[in-house]
This record gives structure tokens, sequence and C-alpha cells, in this order.
């Protein structure tokens, strides 16, 4: 999800303290913003809308060959 909202996620940081040398995963910018966390919610729905409605066809289709 990081790619698809242009964020970079994880990389090192620090933890109580303790340096955490994480690979950074993703390109983009380092901050979120609240735009960005909208935009993960929204392609979130969307693809648990695909799920669902893939799972309904796959339901359909069996029900029909019994």
């Amino acid at each position: 999800m990081a790619g698809a909202l242009g964020l970079a996620l994880a990389g090192p940081r620090i933890y109580a303290g303790t340096l955490i040398d994480d690979a950074v995963m993703g390109d983009g910018r380092r901050d979120a913003t609240a735009a960005d966390i909208r935009a993960a919610l929204a392609l979130y729905r969307r693809a648990d809308a695909l799920l669902i409605a893939l799972l309904g066809v796959v339901a359909g289709v069996l029900i029909a060959t019994g």
C-alpha cells in the first residue's frame, strides 16, 4: 500500500531509545498526512469490495454447478 500511496514506510527508527535498522518499504515521502490515511482507507474499501464481489461470483458459480 505504501507504493500505491507514494509513501515510504518502516526504515530506520528509534523505539524506546533503541535504533531499529529496518529496510525502507516504498520510494515515496516519509511523512503521512491525514489525506494519506483517507486515501489508504479508500483504497482498502475498494479492494475489500472487489474481494466480496469475487467471492460472490465464485459462490454463485459453485451453487449453479451443484
